[in-house]
């Protein structure tokens, strides 16, 4: 139980970023894997550790990019259904209790939509290779890049974790919300 409520509050922290941009917002510990020592790898060794980390970065990268995407598709569908929630209960002639789901659904779909637009405007982390700092290096150059790159994997694994645990939750309360508030618009037929 401890790691829902964990979870519940990066959630909020999510939102909450979006009051407050740039933050640094909390994220899941789901990459655990510490890297090894890289000394006595041979030069082609070393080749196959940068190339594997610019894979997967690059995959990051796109899994990004694919939970934003669905973060933006849930966001529209969570704003026509509040637009339509809310004009039942507005236009129509509610009960208490038609009120009372009524509010609870636009509660709901508030959180969720709110949610599922700190996915995709909240700060995200990811550690990268910055080219002047590469430059920088002492060389040989290989090893401290490939050293480099098995270092840094686990910040965008972590913060890709989140945003789809994040986008898990947001798709739960705008599914509840709208059902809820299918059932309010039915129950006043």
């Amino acid at each position: 139980m401890p790691e829902f409520w964990r979870g519940q509050r990066i959630y909020a922290e999510h939102v909450l970023g979006l009051l407050a941009p740039g933050r640094e917002i909390p994220s899941h510990s789901a990459d655990r894997v510490a890297a090894a020592s890289l000394a006595g790898w041979s030069p082609y060794e070393l080749f196959l550790m940068i190339e594997e980390g610019r894979r997967e970065l690059d995959r990051q990268a796109r899994d990004f990019e694919r939970v934003q995407a669905r973060a933006q598709w849930l966001y529209t569908v969570a704003a026509a259904v509040t637009a339509a929630i809310g004009t039942t209960l507005v236009k129509g002639d509610p009960t208490f209790i038609h009120w009372v789901l009524g509010l609870v659904a636009l509660v709901l779909l508030g959180w969720g939509t709110a949610g599922a637009v700190a996915i995709v405007v909240v700060r995200a982390d990811f550690s990268v290779i910055h080219a002047p700092v590469l430059s920088g290096l002492a060389r040989p150059v290989d090893f401290a890049l490939a050293e480099t790159y098995a270092g840094m994997m686990s910040t965008g694994a972590n913060t890709v974790a989140t945003r789809v645990t994040v986008l898990r939750q947001a798709v739960v309360l705008v599914a509840t919300g709208g059902y809820l508030g299918l059932l309010s618009s039915l129950l006043m037929q």
